[in-house]
């Protein structure tokens, strides 16, 4: 791995290639209920602490709404806090953060526990995640990038696939491809490595044959020709996985009880930053990359965000639509992850 890649790879350690789904969704969360709230109507405050692990290109407008002056236009002011995973939502509940980034199957796994997160707008549309496999597994394969993904599956049969979490998206994504490609998902041989720099050093080293992580590192490994992206998912090659809800903004009740006007203005403002990063692309990708990925190979961090952008799977506005919701519950029905009868309650786009 070339030097300028190394110190990129660092940086983007807590990329979102893999959440803490499920079970473990409310672990040590407390019951605060947001008791320590710092926006707050009745004290007129407009701050709104963010929890995410939000250096990724999926991210794109919310973070081109702080960083360019678009949220300050509605008078708001915003902290992000890196996390990892569903503690996005630990730390919404206890009060140290206002808002969470989070996976969309979070709030639903909540609510299955008892305890409501609203969503209040989404951030992915579209599973960030790629298949890789190492490139002597590619000449093996004897596949094109345009070849059915039943064959694509049926060649990763048994293979060994690295992931970031057993309970990360990417793992249940792989599940659900095998069933898609009439597979069974117990052949799916799972590499749980930690992380997307472990997933790439074990696909460079070949102890790994496959594995899946968010862009741009598809990107990246690819352009340093030791990997290539098998399966396009972000770039829509998987149409069973497009236009899913898969990142979202959740809050506790007291919040969205209390500032209901500051997340109209809220979602007014990351409508227009996500409006930008499709009708004026070009100036929202080099502001990106500039403050948040400078230093990593340029045309491969683009190429990631192009791909997202491709499959739709940035969102273009904040409303949640019923398909994109359903899509979501129909992925966690089939990969075993429990879901509520009552699930559209936690969407206020949906009520």
């Amino acid at each position: 791995m070339t030097r300028s890649s190394t110190g990129w790879t660092h940086r983007l350690t807590r990329i979102t290639s893999g959440v803490l789904l499920g079970a473990m969704v409310l672990t040590a969360c407390g019951s605060g209920g947001g008791g320590t709230i710092t926006a707050d109507a009745k004290t007129g405050n407009r701050k709104i602490r963010i929890a995410a692990p939000f250096i990724s290109t999926m991210n794109s407008a919310i973070l081109y709404a702080q960083g360019t002056g678009i949220f300050k236009k509605y008078n708001i002011e915003t902290e992000f806090v890196e996390v990892h995973g569903a503690a996005g939502l630990q730390a919404t509940l206890g009060g140290s953060t206002d808002m969470a980034i989070t996976s969309s199957v979070n709030p639903v796994a909540a609510l299955q526990q008892g305890q409501e997160f609203p969503i209040i707008a989404q951030i992915g549309n579209g599973f960030p995640e790629s298949v890789l496999v190492s490139a002597a597994a590619w000449k093996e394969s004897g596949l094109k990038d345009d070849s059915p993904l039943k064959d694509k599956m049926k060649f990763l049969v048994g293979k060994s696939w690295g992931v970031s979490s057993p309970q990360g998206s990417s793992s249940y994504m792989a599940r659900y491809m095998f069933q898609l490609a009439g597979l069974s998902d117990k052949e799916f041989k799972m590499n749980s490595l930690g992380s997307a720099p472990g997933i790439l050093a074990a696909l460079k080293s070949e102890k790994v044959v496959a594995g899946s992580m968010g862009s741009p590192y598809p990107q990246v490994a690819e352009a340093e020709g030791y990997a290539h992206v098998f399966i396009d998912v972000s770039g829509g090659e998987v149409p069973e996985v497009t236009n899913t809800l898969t990142s979202v903004v959740a809050v506790t009740p007291d919040f969205y009880k209390n500032n209901g006007k500051l997340i109209e203005d809220f979602r007014k403002a990351l409508g227009e930053a996500q409006k930008l990063v499709y009708d004026d692309s070009k100036t929202v990708d080099e502001w990106v990359y500039n403050a948040h990925f400078k230093g990593s190979p340029k045309e491969a961090v683009l190429k990631g965000v192009q791909d997202q952008r491709a499959g739709d799977a940035i969102a273009k506005q904040p409303e949640v639509k019923a398909e994109a919701a359903e899509r979501l519950v129909t992925f966690m029905k089939k990969t075993g992850q429990p879901v509520p009868d009552d699930w559209r309650k936690i969407f206020v786009d949906l009520k």
